[in-house]
């Protein structure tokens, strides 16, 4: 049994008071430290924060990291509006109330930064602080259609980076992705970050990358890459791809949004802003000024990676993080 696997036979499981079942990593915190909440995003797994994991469990941090909700080992609802970020939250805090943690910082990754966000603004009395790696703070969008998105996006960065959501929410987008997924997971988590510009980002490029069945090589490790293979052959793509369907319907975003206080938009509490320099999706230059404008004590980190900076950067990502930690810490917050 390879290290990731042994780590992944100790996770365990609860079910949130939606009747859905987690399954999750924990570890307990020793006395006197933090505990870690670790959300990862789309398309990953809980065990790609293993290097995370590792590191701050020797160090004594209690550690929770769920296969969110679709993926992995928890349950895989085929109803995207089972995927609004509001219940996700929710879904996170009764876990982390379950294990009886009380000082715990939020941490996300991608969509996992979109739930973080969340956290924050419905349930920051129950976090000392929140961080957010490659997808900055997320503001609620309980007005702006996804169409007004796309523009506004558009014409702030000079090209349309969400022009993939277009596929991935679309209704034939799990046959697709289930029949050329090679093809896809290649550009997913591609060698060569650029290709995201030329083969994501423009709408209809996505879709045609996955329907060519084109190919080019991974950055992954064949570790991490076997237990991939395996998890979304098992789970299938309904419940990663449903992420996006929550976003783009109509009953979705601008309804879930709607139910957070605009004064609660602001985040008051420390943030960590873990930025990747060769990420032509979540650019630093939208990331960063996004962040400061709703959360006021900002730390920001600057990382020369792709999207998959967890385990492309992963000692100065434990090290940044720690550093961060420990000021936290040290304020008398815990």
């Amino acid at each position: 049994m390879s290290s990731l696997e042994s780590l992944l036979a100790s996770f365990k499981d609860f079910k949130v008071s939606r009747g859905y079942n987690y399954r999750y990593y924990f570890s307990a915190p020793e006395p006197g430290k933090l505990s870690l909440l670790l959300v990862h995003g789309f398309p990953s797994l809980a065990i790609d924060w293993h290097h995370q994991i590792n590191y701050f469990k020797a160090k004594g941090y209690g550690l929770v990291v769920p296969d969110q909700l679709g993926y992995g080992g928890t349950d895989k609802p085929v109803d995207h509006k089972e995927y609004h970020h509001g219940l996700l939250a929710k879904d996170l805090v009764e876990i982390v109330d379950h294990e009886k943690l009380t000082d715990v910082i939020a941490i996300g990754h991608d969509w996992g930064s979109k739930t973080t966000s969340v956290l924050g603004n419905l349930f920051a009395d129950r976090f000392l602080g929140f961080g957010f790696f490659a997808a900055g703070y997320v503001p609620p969008r309980a007005t702006m259609t996804f169409e007004q998105l796309q523009t506004e996006i558009t014409q702030a960065l000079g090209y349309n980076v969400y022009g993939y959501w277009e596929f991935l929410s679309a209704p034939d987008a799990v046959e697709l992705v289930t029949k050329n997924v090679d093809s896809f997971l290649d550009l997913i988590y591609a060698k060569d970050p650029s290709l995201w510009k030329t083969h994501c980002c423009p709408t209809g490029a996505l879709r045609t990358w996955v329907e060519n069945n084109s190919r080019t090589p991974r950055g992954v490790t064949e570790e991490l890459q076997r237990i991939y293979d395996a998890e979304f052959s098992k789970g299938g793509w309904t419940g990663p791809l449903n992420y996006y369907k929550a976003q783009i319907e109509p009953d979705g975003e601008l309804e879930d949004a709607k139910k957070i206080p605009f004064a609660n938009y602001k985040i008051h509490k420390p943030v960590f802003l873990g930025c990747t320099s060769k990420d032509e999706i979540c650019l630093p230059a939208f990331q960063k000024p996004i962040t400061a404008q709703f959360c006021p004590q900002t730390t920001v980190h600057d990382f020369d990676t792709g999207h998959w900076v967890l385990n492309e950067a992963a000692d100065e990502v434990n090290e940044a993080l720690d550093k961060w930690i420990a000021g936290i810490s040290a304020s008398g917050s815990a």
